[in-house]
C-alpha cells in the first residue's frame, strides 16, 4: 500500500505535464497569448520542480518527511486553482511555477521514504515498483 501511494505521488508531476501539453493551442487562444508565452508556463513548471527538489530534499532531512509531503500535496492542489482560473498567461506562469515547487515534494520524498523504510535488496525492487506506477499512469492517460 505504501509503495502504491508513493508511486501515485511520484506520478502527479509527470501527469501535470503530459495532460497539459495538448491544451497549448486552446490556452493560447483563451488567454490571448502567443505560443511561446504558453510554452513558458511549462518551462516555469519544470523550473519549479527543480527548485522544489533542491529545497524540499534537504529540508526533509531536518524537519521530517510527512509534514513536507502533506504540505506539498496541499500546495499542489491549492496552486491548481489559480492555474485553472488564470485570466492571463502571466498569472498562469507564476502559478505553474509554484505548482511545480509543491509537486516536487511527491517526487523527492517518495524516494526518501523508500530508502528510510526498506533496506538491502528490497530498495531497488520498490524503486522499480514506484517507477512502474508512474509509467502506468502516464500510459493510461495516453491510451
Amino acid at each position: 500500500m505504501l509503495v502504491a501511494v508513493l508511486g501515485a505521488l511520484t506520478a502527479v508531476a509527470p501527469l501535470a505535464t503530459d495532460m497539459y501539453v495538448p491544451g497549448f493551442p486552446s490556452m493560447g487562444a483563451a488567454l490571448h497569448a502567443s505560443s511561446s508565452a504558453v510554452q513558458l508556463t511549462l518551462t516555469a513548471f519544470l523550473a519549479g520542480l527543480v527548485v522544489g527538489q533542491l529545497l524540499i530534499g534537504p529540508m526533509s532531512d531536518g524537519r521530517g518527511r510527512r509534514r513536507l509531503l502533506l504540505s506539498g500535496v496541499a500546495g499542489f492542489i491549492l496552486f491548481s486553482v489559480p492555474c485553472a482560473v488564470a485570466p492571463n498567461v502571466e498569472l498562469l506562469t507564476a502559478a505553474r511555477f509554484l505548482q511545480g515547487v509543491a509537486g516536487a515534494a511527491g517526487m523527492v520524498l517518495a524516494r526518501a521514504v523508500i530508502t528510510d523504510c526498506f533496506r538491502g535488496a528490497d530498495v531497488p525492487r520498490y524503486f522499480a515498483s514506484r517507477g512502474s506506477a508512474r509509467r502506468s499512469c502516464s500510459t493510461a492517460q495516453r491510451g
